[in-house]
């Protein structure tokens, strides 16, 4: 039985970011559960000796392709002729190679905008998805731009709902309370037995990686980690190839430094500011919980890591949580469903 493992990346991520360490900028939770899961950059997507039943397939993100100016377009509109196609046109190219037997498993992670393209792979795939776990989906594309904060973007153009396939077995979204871009509303799971989908403290990279200052998102990293580790191998840090990781023409290679997995709950918090009419592109998120694509009254889940911060840090008061309505996962991963806490003063 073979294991495959498909990793996409996020907007811009690619894993150059490992040398923009100076500007606060990182390699992102996508290219490091890559690397745990055994994956290769040199030469990209080669078996690893070390997990031989595994194989993991990496995809740097929409707007890491191609020319300046198209890589630049590719990062602002995401036009589903461009990168997006791209990108699934491989990862199915990557599936078709692997000789695909029935009793193998797939599991599929992705960040951002390729949580988007993960989770159209996964329900378009054609076969059983053993695992599909995905960071702050945002399927921003033009044609999908909704800057109303009470509705969820429609996201036609990615994927037709957000109702997982009865061929997926679990899917696990892990999703930024603190984001407050527009352009940037999450794409949530429509509630279901099989989704577990958890609300953390964090902007969108602040969950999904990207920062050299990563306190943050290496609680989420760790809790992905955590949701997988019986079901596939996780290579020890000190275990890892970082040979295999240098990648052709890059100033600095991933080093254990970018991999060293720390969280912190009083990390640094990456919030946005935008002066004057710029402000009006802000909004806090609505914390909520998804049936038919829509708000519902069901209760969402946040992560006990967000109180912890609410105590440990002064100013720190996420305001998506003002007169919202929540229960908190505790450490053991156990959610009491008879507590109920409303408003950020109950944190």
């Amino acid at each position: 039985m073979k294991k495959l493992i498909f990793c996409f990346d996020g907007t811009c991520n690619d894993p150059e970011d490992s040398g923009d360490f100076f500007e606060d900028s990182s390699v992102s939770n996508i290219l490091k559960l890559h690397a745990f899961l055994g994956g290769s950059l040199n030469p990209l997507n080669a078996e690893n000796p070390k997990t031989s039943n595994q194989h993991s397939f990496y995809y740097s993100g929409v707007g890491t392709r191609g020319s300046w100016l198209k890589q630049k377009f590719n990062a602002v509109f995401a036009p589903p002729y461009g990168d997006m196609d791209d990108i699934l046109d491989e990862a199915h190219k990557d599936l078709d190679r692997q000789n695909y037997k029935k009793e193998d498993e797939i599991y599929i992670f992705g960040f951002s905008r390729g949580a988007a393209i993960a989770r159209m792979f996964a329900a378009n795939i054609g076969k059983k998805v053993t695992f599909l776990g995905v960071f702050d989906t945002v399927a921003a594309t033009r044609g999908s731009l909704d800057l109303n904060p009470e509705s969820y973007p429609a996201s036609g153009i990615v994927f037709e709902d957000g109702t997982i396939g009865k061929h997926i077995k679990k899917a696990v979204h892990l999703v930024s309370i603190d984001e407050k871009r527009l352009a940037f509303q999450p794409t949530l799971f429509n509630k279901d037995q099989r989704v577990t989908e958890v609300w953390f403290a964090g902007v969108h990279s602040d969950v999904g990686g990207g920062y050299w200052f990563d306190g943050l998102s290496d609680i989420t990293l760790r809790f992905m980690i955590n949701c997988i580790k019986d079901k596939l191998q996780v290579l020890d840090i000190k275990s890892i190839d970082y040979g295999k990781l240098k990648i052709s023409g890059a100033q600095d290679a991933i080093c254990f430094d970018d991999l060293n997995i720390n969280p912190i709950t009083n990390g640094k918090l990456h919030e946005q500011k935008r002066p004057g009419i710029k402000a009006k592109t802000l909004a806090p998120r609505l914390i909520r919980v998804n049936i038919d694509d829509q708000p519902s009254k069901k209760i969402p889940i946040i992560h006990h890591t967000v109180s912890d911060r609410f105590h440990d840090v002064t100013e720190y008061r996420p305001y998506a949580l003002r007169d919202a309505s929540y229960y908190i996962m505790d450490k053991n991963g156990t959610v009491d469903t008879k507590s109920k806490h409303t408003g950020i003063a109950s944190l």
